[in-house]
C-alpha cells in the first residue's frame, strides 16, 4: 500500500508539470501567431508606406513641371521634360522596384491604357512614349483611374511575385494619368514562407506534446492499476507464503519421518545380510573350536593329553575365540551411529568393510584388487561410508553371483582429482543395462526381487553420500561391468 501512495504521488507531481507544459506551450503557440501576423503586416505595410512616399514625391514633381495643366500635351510637345522627367523616375529603379512608369487611358477604348513616361533604364524592356497595352486587373485600373483612389494588387510574373500600386495624378480633380510601381514581394515571400514552416513545426510540436500529455495520463493510469493489482498479488503471495512455509514444513517432517523409515528398513535388510556373514565367518571358528575341544576330550579319556598338545590346542581355541570377538566389533561398530565426523580415509573404511566380507567373497572365489594411487584423510562419517562400501561391494558380489561369470572379481581404486577423494568399486559382471542405469538409486526399484530385494540398497547409498557426507555417488558402464564411484570434497 505504501508502494501505491508513493506511486499516485509521483504520477500527480508529473501530471501538474505535464500540463503546466502544454498550457505554457498552447500559450507560446498563440502568442507566436500573432507576432506572426504582426511581421507580415508590418513588413507588407512598410513596402507600401515606402512606396507610397515614392509616389507623393514623384507626383509633386510632375505636377510642378506640367504647363496648361495638361499632362498629355506638354509631354508630347516637350522632350527635354520627357527625358528629364524619366530620369528621375530611374532614380527609383532598383532589384525590388522594377519598374516606375507613368500612363494615361486611351478616351476611345475601356481596356487600353498608353504610355507617357517609363522609367526603365534597359532599353529592351523600356516602353515607347503613347505605346498602347491593355494591363492586366483592367478592372483595378479602370477603378484607380475613375475613382482617383490608390490600389495594390498582387501578381505573378512566372516563379516570381510582384505587387502592382497605382497611384491616380491629379490636377485641378482631375485625374490626367496614374503613376504605377511595380516592386519585387520577395522578401516578404521569403519571410512568410519561413513563418509558415516555423508555424507548421509549430503545430507538429503542440500536437506532439498534446499527443504525449494524453499517452502519459493513459500510461499512468494503467501503471497505477498494475501497481494496484501488485499489491494486491503481492498481498495474497503473503498469505500463500505463509500457508506454503506451513505446508512445506509439514512435508518436511513426513520426508523425514519417511527417510528414517527407509533408513531403518534399509538397516534391517542390511541386518539380515549381516547376520547371514556373522554365520558364515563364525561358522569355520566354531567348527575348529568344536574340532579342538573333541581333541582334548578324545586324548583326555584315552590318557594321551600331555601338556604340549594341551596347550597347542587351547592356543587355537583362543585364536579363534579372539577371531570370534573381533568379528562381533567389527559388525557393532558398523552399526553404531556417528554423531560427529571423523578424520578418516577410504582406506581405513575399505579395510573395515572387508574385515567383514572378505571371508565371503572369497569362500565363493572371488578375487579381490585393490589400487591406492592417492590417499588422503578427510572428515567424514566413517561408518555410514563403511555402510555404502559394504552395499556396493554386496551388490557386486550378488550381481557376480547371479550371471555366473568365469573369473570374476571386484575392483577397488582410491585415487585424487585436485580437492577430490575418490573411490571407486567396480567389476567383471558386464555392466547395468542401459534401460535401467537412471533407475537404480530409485527407492524401491530393485532387480533382485528373486532374491527378496527391498530397492533401498542404493537409494540410502546416494543419500547418506549426497545429503549426510555432501559427495557424489554416480555409475558408469566400462568395457567390464559397472563402476560406482564415490567423490567427497576434502
Amino acid at each position: 500500500m505504501k508502494n501505491y501512495i508513493s506511486k499516485i504521488k509521483t504520477i500527480y507531481l508529473f501530471t501538474v508539470v505535464a500540463i503546466m507544459l502544454l498550457i505554457a506551450t498552447i500559450f507560446l503557440y498563440s502568442k507566436f501567431e500573432y507576432t506572426k501576423q504582426n511581421i507580415v503586416k508590418t513588413n507588407l505595410g512598410g513596402q507600401i508606406s515606402y512606396t507610397n512616399d515614392i509616389t507623393n514625391k514623384l507626383e509633386k514633381n510632375i505636377i510642378k513641371s506640367i504647363k496648361n495643366n495638361n499632362l498629355f500635351d506638354t509631354l508630347e510637345n516637350d522632350i527635354k521634360l520627357r527625358e528629364k522627367i524619366e530620369e528621375k523616375l530611374s532614380l527609383f529603379i532598383t532589384t525590388r522596384y522594377r519598374y516606375v512608369y507613368i500612363v494615361d487611358k486611351v478616351s476611345s477604348s475601356d481596356n487600353q491604357f498608353r504610355v507617357l513616361l517609363d522609367g526603365t533604364q534597359n532599353n529592351d524592356d523600356k516602353s515607347e512614349f503613347l505605346e498602347l497595352f491593355t494591363p492586366l486587373n483592367t478592372k483595378i485600373w479602370n477603378k484607380s483611374y475613375e475613382y482617383n483612389q490608390n490600389e495594390f494588387f498582387e501578381h505573378k510574373e512566372g516563379m516570381n511575385l510582384w505587387m502592382t500600386f497605382l497611384n491616380p495624378i491629379e490636377i485641378n480633380g482631375k485625374v490626367v494619368g496614374l503613376m504605377v510601381i511595380d516592386f519585387a514581394l520577395e522578401d516578404h515571400k521569403y519571410i512568410v514562407k519561413n513563418l509558415v514552416d516555423l508555424d507548421e513545426t509549430f503545430k507538429y510540436v503542440v500536437i506532439f506534446f498534446i499527443i504525449i500529455f494524453f499517452l502519459y495520463i493513459w500510461f499512468s493510469y494503467f501503471d497505477l492499476q498494475r501497481e494496484k493489482e501488485k499489491e494486491n498479488i503481492q498481498k495474497q503471495l503473503q498469505i500463500l507464503n505463509k500457508s506454503l512455509e506451513s505446508k512445506i514444513e509439514d512435508e518436511l517432517k513426513k520426508s523425514r519421518k519417511k527417510d528414517k523409515q527407509l533408513l531403518q528398513q534399509s538397516r534391517l535388510a542390511q541386518m539380515g545380510e549381516m547376520i547371514s556373514m556373522i554365520a558364515h565367518q563364525w561358522r569355520q571358528p566354531l567348527a575348529a573350536i568344536s574340532s579342538a575341544s573333541l581333541a582334548i576330550n578324545f586324548k583326555a579319556q584315552r590318557e594321551n593329553l600331555n601338556n604340549e598338545i594341551a596347550i597347542n590346542l587351547s592356543s587355537k581355541i583362543i585364536g579363534y575365540s579372539k577371531h570370534l570377538s573381533s568379528t562381533i566389533d567389527d559388525f557393532r561398530n558398523f552399526f553404531k551411529t556417528n554423531k560427529e565426523k571423523q578424520l578418516t580415509s577410504f582406506e581405513e573404511i575399505i579395510n573395515g568393510a572387508f574385515n567383514i566380507i572378505e571371508d565371503s567373497l572369497l569362500s565363493k572365489n572371488i578375487k579381490i584388487e585393490k589400487e591406492i594411487v592417492d590417499e588422503y584423510n578427510f572428515e567424514s562419517y566413517p561408518n555410514e561410508l563403511k555402510q555404502v562400501v559394504l552395499n556396493l561391494i554386496k551388490n557386486a558380489e550378488d550381481v557376480l553371483l547371479e550371471k555366473d561369470i568365469e573369473d570374476p572379481f571386484i575392483k577397488i581404486k582410491i585415487y585424487k582429482n585436485n580437492l577430490e577423494c575418490i573411490l571407486e568399486v567396480s567389476d567383471n559382471a558386464g555392466g547395468i543395462p542401459l534401460n535401467i542405469i537412471d533407475k537404480i538409486f530409485d527407492p524401491y526399484f530393485s532387480t533382485k526381487i528373486k532374491k527378496d530385494g527391498t530397492g533401498l540398497g542404493l537409494y540410502m547409498s546416494k543419500t547418506i553420500i549426497e545429503d549426510h557426507c555432501s559427495g557424489k555417488l554416480e555409475v558408469i558402464n566400462n568395457k567390464n561391468g559397472a563402476i560406482f564411484k564415490i567423490v567427497l570434497f576434502k
